[in-house]
């Protein structure tokens, strides 16, 4: 055997074992729900053991750790956070009424999401949390902002997504103890938060940014939110919860796919819907698996149909515009979709989880940029959307350690303790 082919067979054993790059260290498990927090398992990080890095062909690549990979998506996070504190997201909608156009929304989610990543990835990294308490700085600020209220009226707006990954954020941050002097600031926003996320819900349940119908790929995250603020004791009705399940169960076609917005009855256009749905249907099926509403097969389904279709949204990364193409795919989901893969990878047989988390790593790895960050967007209209590829990106490299809310039957069995507001 030629000697680049047995270097080749040691770096492909070194990626397949994820034991050899995956020692976990407990850092600041959370406490028992009777203290008002979350069930989610503790949070683990991986150690400096060897991983390969992504090569892109190159014979003489440069072997790094898994670490090393995280760390520096790390430093390029903290370079790309603004002076407010935000890490504003820039993606499809502009708001001329904002500096430099962005949405108030994406701010807040976009500043959100990269502080939740942060959380996870580097807890022991003080530049990295002292990052994250300035960007908790500004969105605790940003609720105050007119464009941050509840909105009833149905029209295009995206303060949802600012909503609802805010959310996520101050709960992940309540668990940990890492408010500080803010706890009680924290606290008040995450039970307004809530009653806000009631509020906007459509008349006939889930939610979009869109002004129209309920749309899947923002009511799954929603839900996600609201599942994780529930586990802590907060005011989630079961029937708030029970629309949103029956929502997305009607966003679900004969064949698996999920369609973008509203109802999949009646539909006839499924081989459109398979690839089009590849980035969207991990997220859904998980959080109907989270609220009782999915099933083994429905699980390995989702997973399946993003792998057979992955070069069809891979088209997309990095290129202008929206939902183009021949299966109208937008580029901006293109990582939101691997962050959700991880979790749906949480929810296979154990036996089949392993294999899974190294799959999905390698596939992350493949579309890594030369600077170690990940975007999705086209590079020289959308420089902004790079903090938040990168942490999804991040995300779904925690393999089993990526953030998953409790599933709704065990928050049920805890409700008793539940705390009112």
């Amino acid at each position: 055997m030629m000697p680049w082919m047995l270097l080749a067979l040691a770096l492909g054993s070194l990626f397949l074992n994820p034991t050899l790059f995956w020692r976990p260290t407990t850092i600041n498990p959370p406490r028992t729900f009777g203290e008002g927090h979350c069930l989610h398992p503790e949070v683990t990080i991986p150690q400096d053991e060897p991983a390969p890095s992504e090569a892109k062909g190159d014979a003489g690549a440069k072997e790094e750790t898994r670490r090393d990979v995280l760390r520096t998506a790390v430093q390029e996070l903290l370079k790309m956070q603004e002076d407010s504190g935000r890490w504003s997201y820039e993606a499809y909608h502009q708001d001329p009424g904002e500096p430099g156009g962005l949405p108030y929304g994406f701010q807040v989610g976009g500043t959100s999401i990269v502080a939740t990543a942060l959380i996870f990835v580097a807890p022991d990294d003080k530049e990295a949390q002292a990052a994250v308490q300035r960007g908790l700085e500004f969105v605790l600020k940003a609720f105050d902002h007119p464009k941050m209220q509840p909105l009833t009226k149905r029209r295009y707006d995206v303060r949802i997504w600012g909503h609802c990954f805010a959310l996520e954020f101050l709960c992940h941050i309540r668990v940990r103890n890492l408010a500080g002097t803010r706890a009680n600031e924290v606290a008040k926003w995450i039970s307004r938060l809530v009653k806000t996320i009631a509020e906007e819900e459509h008349p006939k349940g889930g939610w979009n940014y869109s002004g129209g119908v309920s749309g899947s790929f923002v009511t799954a995250p929603v839900v996600q939110s609201l599942l994780l603020a529930r586990s802590q004791g907060e005011e989630v009705s079961d029937e708030l919860l029970d629309r949103s399940r029956k929502k997305l169960e009607a966003s679900r076609g004969e064949n698996g796919a999920f369609v973008y917005q509203g109802s999949a009855k009646g539909s006839s256009d499924w081989d459109r819907n398979l690839p089009d749905s590849a980035g969207r249907s991990m997220l859904c099926e998980t959080t109907l698996a989270l609220l009782g509403g999915s099933s083994a097969e429905a699980v390995q389904f989702a997973l399946d149909n993003f792998y057979k279709h992955w070069r069809d949204l891979d088209k997309r990364r990095g290129k202008s515009g929206t939902h183009k193409g021949p299966w109208g795919i937008a580029p901006y989901y293109f990582y939101f979709a691997h962050r959700y893969a991880a979790q749906l990878i949480e929810l296979l047989p154990a036996e089949k989880r392993p294999p899974e988390r190294e799959r999905l790593a390698e596939t992350v790895l493949k579309t890594r940029d030369d600077d170690g960050t990940w975007n999705d967007r086209f590079r020289k209209l959308h420089k902004r959307s790079r903090n938040v590829g990168t942490a999804f990106a991040m995300l779904a490299l925690l393999a089993d350690k990526t953030p998953l809310p409790p599933k709704l039957s065990d928050i049920k069995g805890k409700d008793q303790g539940r705390r009112e507001f």
